[in-house]
C-alpha cells in the first residue's frame, strides 16, 4: 500500500494523471494541581459527517453514582488521524452555572493503561469549552500518537479513556470495559471505563481512463518510479472526428498495463476493473470555436468515499510541470481541471463549455488524460477547481 500510495501521489501531483448521580470530586490527595502531563493538540471537527472512517468502535457513556447510561463514545480513524466522538443525551454541563466544561481524553498503549482512575491532569488531551450541545468530535493527529502517517499501514492498538461532566455535573466516562463499580463496597467514587481500539488501514482506489477498443502504440505512457514502471493513459483526439459525437471511456482502477481487458471487455488476470465512465461531448460554439463537455459517472458502490476528479486537456500529451511546486503549468494550450465530489455523489457534469485546446492546426488535435481518485489516496489542492 505504501509504494502504491507514494506512486499515486507522484503521478497525481507531478505528471497529471496525475492526479473526525454524583458530581465528580477529586480526593485531596490526588495530584491534579501539581502533576500534569503535557496537553497535546486536537482539532474540533465541525462537520463530522465528512470523515471517511476506515475503522470505528462505539461504546457507552455512563455517568453518576449509579453509572447511568447517558450516551455513547465512538473512536474511529482514517489514514492520518484518530477521531473521538462523544454524545451525551443530557448535554455537557457543570453544577456551576458559568463554569467552563472540558472533554478530557487519554490515549496510550494497553500496557500503559492506568490501574487507578487518572486525575484530570493526567489526560494528554483536553478540549476547548463545550458547555452547549449534545455531541462533539475531536481529531487527534497520528503524529501525536507516535505514528508516521507516511509509513506502511499497520494496525495499532490503543486504550482510550474519555471523561467529561454531564447533566448537572455528574462524572461521566466512556468505554466498553469497566474499572471498579459505581456502587461498589469500596472507593465508590473511583469507578471508570475505557475501551481498546485497533486502528484499521484505509482502502484506496486510483482509477485511470482507458480506451480498450483502440489500444494503439503510444497511448499508454510508462513512467519509472521507485524502480518500477507505472503506466497511465493519454490520447490525442481530432475535433473533426469527435464533433457532435458522444465518446465514452471507462475509468479503470489499478491499471498497470495498457490492455487489462480484451476487445470483448473480458478481464485479463484481474489486473484492473472498471469503476465508472467518462463521456466527452465535442461541439462547435456559436462563435465558431471548438468546445467540449466532460461527464464523470462512478459506480454507486463508491458513494460515501472521498472522490476527486481530474483531467488534463492540452496541445501536448504531457504538459510541463514545476517539480518544486508540484504544479502543472497551465497556459492557453494546457489546462488541468479538477473537482471534489460532495459526500454521496458519484456523478459530475459541470465540466462544460471548455475550450478545445489544440496546436492550431487544421486537425485540431488535443490530448486528454482522465483520472479519478477514490478513497483515501493523497489528494493535492485543486489548481483549477470547477
Amino acid at each position: 500500500m505504501k509504494k502504491f500510495t507514494l506512486l499515486f501521489s507522484f503521478i497525481l501531483l507531478i505528471s497529471l494523471s496525475f492526479y473526525s448521580c454524583e458530581q465528580s470530586q477529586l480526593e485531596s490527595s490526588e495530584p491534579e494541581a501539581t502533576d500534569f502531563v503535557e496537553s497535546k493538540p486536537m482539532n474540533r471537527i465541525t462537520n463530522p459527517d465528512k470523515i471517511r472512517a476506515c475503522g470505528e468502535q462505539e461504546c457507552f457513556l455512563k455517568a453518576g453514582r449509579n453509572g447511568t447510561n447517558i450516551g455513547t463514545v465512538t473512536v474511529s480513524n482514517d489514514d492520518a488521524n484518530l477521531y473521538v466522538t462523544v454524545y451525551s443525551s443530557v448535554g455537557f454541563k457543570t453544577s456551576g452555572e458559568d463554569a467552563p466544561q472540558y472533554l478530557k481524553i487519554w490515549v496510550g498503549a494497553p500496557s500503559d493503561l492506568p490501574t487507578e482512575r487518572p486525575p484530570s491532569g493526567h489526560f494528554q488531551f483536553k478540549t476547548d469549552e463545550i458547555n452547549t450541545g449534545n455531541d462533539v468530535t475531536y481529531q487527534i493527529p497520528y503524529s501525536e500518537l507516535g505514528i508516521n502517517p507516511g509509513d506502511q499501514c499497520e494496525p495499532h492498538e490503543f486504550s482510550v479513556i474519555v471523561h467529561v461532566d454531564a447533566g448537572s455535573g455528574d462524572t461521566a466516562y466512556g468505554g466498553c470495559e469497566e474499572f471498579g463499580e459505581p456502587n461498589g463496597p469500596t472507593d465508590k467514587n473511583k469507578w471508570w471505563y475505557y475501551m481498546d481500539y485497533y486502528t484499521q488501514c484505509c482502502e484506496c482506489w486510483c482509477s485511470f481512463g482507458f480506451d480498450y477498443q483502440s489500444p494503439e502504440v503510444g497511448k499508454c505512457l510508462s513512467m519509472p518510479f521507485e524502480g518500477e514502471n507505472f503506466i497511465f493513459w493519454s490520447d490525442g483526439f481530432n475535433f473533426n472526428d469527435m464533433k457532435d459525437v458522444e465518446y465514452t471511456l471507462p475509468l479503470i482502477v489499478n491499471s498497470t498495463v495498457c490492455e487489462p481487458m480484451n476487445t470483448q471487455g473480458e478481464m485479463v488476470d484481474k489486473l484492473a476493473w472498471e469503476v465508472g465512465s467518462v463521456v466527452i461531448k465535442a461541439y462547435q460554439g456559436d462563435d465558431g470555436k471548438p468546445y467540449f463537455d466532460v461527464i464523470y459517472t462512478l459506480n454507486d458502490e463508491y458513494k460515501g468515499y472521498n472522490i476527486q476528479l481530474d483531467f488534463y486537456n492540452g496541445a501536448d500529451r504531457i504538459p510541463e510541470y514545476n517539480l518544486q511546486m508540484q504544479e502543472i503549468i497551465m497556459d492557453d494550450l494546457h489546462m488541468l481541471y479538477q473537482h471534489k465530489l460532495n459526500p454521496g455523489e458519484v456523478r459530475y457534469d459541470e465540466f462544460k463549455g471548455l475550450p478545445w485546446l489544440a496546436d492550431g492546426g487544421e486537425s485540431k488535435i488535443t490530448y486528454f488524460a482522465f483520472h479519478a481518485a477514490i478513497g483515501d489516496c493523497p489528494m493535492p489542492s485543486l489548481q483549477n477547481p470547477m
